[in-house]
């Protein structure tokens, strides 16, 4: 195990240390790279046009965001009901973690709805390791539930498919004190990532973005979907809403925005607009062909048990 002498000293975070021991390991051992997934609403905590590079220099070999898995969820979600309309009453999202313990827990009769699907990190960390087999993966997350959820993401052989999850204030502190020197080659023109999609799902983290970015048409009316975000209004949102197909569920308000690890103390209009801003910004990005291909996907079970 690796001394965290000086580590402590700084009042680091085990979370933190365990990123910054695989960093550390991976500039002296050259086969121990690491990919940083981040969750699409980074943008609320950094900036988006300095993000890769000041990720890169902290030591991640690749970085990489969590909209293709975003797709990637969305197109299970949409097999799924399609299978699944009119032998099923209803149909949870399970993108969020914290309410996907919440709907156990509180509405155990609801939880034979919730959808056997992967959320976006989970069907990312796959992807990567698919891709990037050789590499360890540390996620960025917008809250602490994102650390319970990837605790319990294994592979066929029980091995933790990710290997170290910090939040974005978390990530924050560790930039300030270990001030990475930042080196940008193309100026403000790209994000950057070594990512596999860069689409719609930018939105993803927002509330709503789910059902904003599925393909729903053929197979739900608007009238048949409930959205909801926010702990406060999960106790009377199911009563409300017995009558929807189709439930787009989010534990915090605003969405993923508003989790407890981001650090930013804008409101929450002001964090949807940076959002937005970068949503619009990626439609213009050259992908170099590289965005939506099924071959990195092939052969992946996207499935999981609730």
């Amino acid at each position: 195990m690796t001394e965290y002498t000086t580590l402590d000293f700084f009042g680091y975070s085990n979370d933190q240390k365990e990123v910054l021991s695989l960093l550390r390991q991976s500039r002296i051992l050259k086969d121990k790279k690491i990919c940083l997934m981040a969750a699409p609403s980074f943008v609320v905590d950094f900036d988006f046009h300095t993000f890769v590079p000041l990720m890169k220099a902290l030591g991640f070999d690749k970085v990489t965001e969590l909209t293709f898995g975003a797709r990637t969820t969305n197109r299970e979600y949409e097999k799924y009901i399609k299978k699944n309309i009119g032998k099923q009453e209803k149909f949870i999202s399970t993108v969020c973690p914290a309410s996907v313990e919440f709907v156990k827990k509180s509405f155990p009769e609801l939880k034979k709805f919730l959808l056997p699907i992967d959320s976006p990190m989970g069907a990312m960390a796959k992807i990567c390791k698919k891709n990037f087999p050789k590499h360890k993966i540390v996620f960025l997350a917008p809250c602490n539930a994102k650390k319970i959820e990837a605790s319990k993401l294994l592979n066929k052989k029980g091995e933790k498919l990710i290997d170290a999850v910090v939040t974005f204030t978390e990530m924050k502190q560790i930039v300030a004190k270990e001030k990475p020197l930042i080196k940008i080659q193309n100026g403000h023109n790209s994000s950057g990532f070594d990512c596999f999609h860069n689409d719609y799902t930018k939105i993803y983290p927002l509330a709503g973005g789910l059902c904003g970015t599925l393909h729903h048409k053929d197979l739900l009316k608007e009238n048949e979907i409930a959205i909801c975000d926010g702990a406060a209004e999960f106790k009377q949102f199911f009563e409300k809403n017995k009558e929807k197909v189709f439930f787009d569920v989010l534990f915090c308000k605003g969405g993923c925005i508003g989790g407890a690890g981001v650090s930013s103390k804008l409101p929450i209009f002001l964090r949807k607009k940076k959002v937005m801003d970068y949503s619009n910004f990626a439609k213009k990005e050259n992908m170099n062909g590289k965005q939506g291909l099924d071959k990195y996907t092939k052969g992946i079970s996207f499935s999981k048990e609730i």
